[in-house]
């Protein structure tokens, strides 16, 4: 598997940070002809269980499917679990112990998926994200939190944090937390390869036109 050759455009990634599969199932099917990763969201397989990961994979076969289990401890297991449901890429987060993310990796080589390390949480992403890199995870996440926003966050500051990061690490950079169409753009120049979308999408009245919108944004970049 080619990450690099799989990430060569940058992507749109559907953050289904819902409850019921109900509700996420029929969001996915009306934005699929835009989407390229869809993202099992921390909430929902916390609601659903792992099996809304092999749930996604088996009505969207042609979608790279994110579990994102922001995983702290037990690293081989759960990244294992999700790899075993059909996941492609698993998420970590950055704030995992050392020994954590080696055994994360240790799972991913061995389940032939992607392992991302969500910076969400953590002070110094930049130096942080560099040795996530050596310790040998595939992707970053530069996440800011939904609850986060509500204090305010400087889109400048943001858009320089991925721009460092991507210069730092040369990993595939996706950029989290509030994307929406005047972020889009400045994320995407900063050298973002994925634009990860939640609520500008899932709470939009029409999700599919959304969808479509920020796709078109990403489209100019290729």
């Amino acid at each position: 598997m080619n990450i690099v050759e799989k990430f060569k455009f940058p992507k749109l990634q559907l953050a289904l940070d819902l409850l019921e599969s109900e509700t996420a199932l029929k969001i996915a099917l009306e934005t699929r002809d835009y989407v390229d990763i869809l993202e099992a969201g921390t909430p929902l397989i916390k609601s659903a269980g792992i099996s809304i990961v092999r749930f996604l994979k088996n009505i969207f076969p042609d979608k790279l499917i994110l579990a994102d289990m922001k995983t702290l401890d037990v690293g081989y297991i759960e990244v294992s679990m999700a790899a075993s449901a059909g996941a492609d890429i698993v998420s970590i987060s950055g704030l995992a112990p050392n020994d954590v993310v080696k055994e994360a990796v240790r799972a991913a080589s061995e389940k032939n998926v992607f392992l991302m390390a969500d910076l969400l949480g953590v002070k110094s992403q930049v130096e942080r994200a560099v040795e996530l890199k050596n310790l040998g995870v595939n992707m970053l996440c530069a996440h800011t939190a939904i609850d986060q926003e509500k204090s305010g966050v400087d889109a400048k500051e943001k858009v320089e944090m991925v721009k460092r990061i991507v210069e730092q690490t040369g990993l595939i950079v996706s950029a989290a937390g509030g994307i929406t169409f005047d972020t889009a753009d400045m994320m995407l120049k900063a050298g973002a390869k994925i634009l990860v979308v939640g609520r500008a999408i899932t709470s939009n009245p029409e999700p599919r036109k959304a969808a479509e919108c920020f796709k078109n944004i990403i489209l100019k970049h290729y």
